[in-house]
């Protein structure tokens, strides 16, 4: 009965069994020169040259791969309970309420208090760029498979370049803000000088290198990285922190500066769950045609290559909002406690964390139905907007 499959085992038993030693035997031949003489006798030409050129060629690989491989595998520092590391010296229910007041009557201009908006900036801009490579401009990485093809057409070594693109997008999101609104006194006092110009390096293009020989729209260089700029970004949070706490500076943590901070977040939200969703859909219903039709997206499951490279900017977005809110909790604490906000952050927080922490290992873009292979962008979308419906609720109650 079993007789044929023992025959099939011990054949194909048989043709693998001199792999190892052809393997051992190639990689010899790729690090070791020619031999002096062959068998028979003959000398090999240009023999010192070959292996010059071989060991080359190899040093040449080695070094494209290796800090590829090394910095792509993983998020280093990665951990969603990393706003406790800012927060944990705030008192929520201390908060604004040790602030001292320079608009008469109204309790809302902070100063003499550190910002803990600012702070997790800081510390999101250091975990994007100093406990991590900063991978979308490593060159490794912008030239692809050996300029072949994108590793954004692959499925490999992309992911953690998409999560920081998504960080990326909340810290901006939030320097704009922070400059044009929650940093000034109603939005007529001039605008904080270290606060601009964190929001004008946060802008500085996330692709660019030293040098830029293969990108048309970057100047070929010396020019400064992007990681440089950011850096810069986050020494000059750290000084309007510093003088806020010296009561040098101004937080406006006013009720229409929260809710427009909402509003933008609400956007970006709204932004990335139709990116996803789009992606997603396959077909979608025509009403005027009373038919399903061909939509923008796919059900092409583990076989999207592009579908990763979206759930992770959605992930890092994600994981960025999930601490700038907690943070945001602690400045605008006495809008919370006089517009009784509690329960609905509560929920925001926690619809957050919950989009935050999918992490599928294989993302797949199936049928929303499907058996075999999941919707993971389907799955992420929902829990997206239900966070946003939290946001919209909390924007609604700080409009009456």
């Amino acid at each position: 009965m079993f007789d044929g499959i023992i025959e099939w085992t011990t054949g194909l038993l048989r043709k693998v069994g001199p792999l190892p030693g052809r393997a051992a035997k190639w990689a010899k031949s790729l690090v070791l020169p020619a031999p002096a003489a062959y068998d028979d006798g003959s000398k090999p030409r240009l023999r010192w040259i070959t292996y010059a050129v071989k060991i080359s060629i190899v040093l040449f690989v080695v070094a494209y791969l290796f800090p590829l491989l090394w910095n792509a595998s993983w998020i280093r520092g990665y951990d969603l309970h990393y706003p406790a590391s800012v927060l944990s010296k705030a008192d929520r229910s201390v908060g604004a309420n040790e602030a001292v007041t320079v608009q008469e009557g109204t309790g809302d201009t902070r100063m003499c208090d550190r910002s803990r908006l600012v702070d997790m900036q800081i510390k999101l801009i250091d975990f994007m760029v100093n406990e991590n490579a900063w991978m979308p401009s490593m060159p490794q990485y912008k030239m692809g498979l050996f300029t072949l093809i994108p590793w954004d057409d692959t499925p490999f070594l992309d992911n953690k370049a998409a999560f920081q693109h998504g960080v990326l997008m909340a810290t901006r999101r939030t320097a704009v803000e922070l400059a044009d609104t929650i940093g000034r006194v109603r939005g007529t006092s001039k605008a904080d000088d270290d606060l601009l110009n964190a929001r004008g390096a946060l802008q500085y293009d996330s692709e660019t290198w030293w040098f830029n020989p293969f990108d048309r729209g970057r100047p070929f260089g010396p020019i400064q990285p992007s990681q440089y700029s950011y850096r810069k970004a986050m020494n000059l949070f750290d000084g309007y922190n510093k003088r806020l706490d010296d009561c040098k500076a101004v937080l406006d943590a006013r009720a229409d500066n929260l809710r427009s901070y909402m509003d933008r977040i609400a956007n970006d939200l709204g932004s990335i769950a139709d990116a996803l969703n789009k992606r997603s859909q396959a077909v979608r219903y025509d009403p005027s045609s009373d038919k399903f039709v061909d939509a923008s997206g796919n059900d092409a499951g583990w076989f999207d290559m592009r579908a990763d490279n979206m759930f992770h900017e959605a992930s890092g977005l994600l994981y960025a909002y999930h601490g700038l809110l907690q943070a945001a909790r602690v400045d605008f604490a006495e809008v919370e406690e006089r517009r009784q906000l509690t329960d609905i952050w509560d929920r925001l927080e926690e619809n957050l964390a919950d989009a935050a922490s999918l992490s599928p290992w294989i993302v797949s873009n199936g049928r929303k139905d499907g058996f075999l292979m999941p919707d993971h962008l389907a799955v992420k979308t929902q829990v997206i907007l239900t966070a946003r419906a939290n946001l919209s609720e909390l924007r609604d109650i700080l409009d009456r």
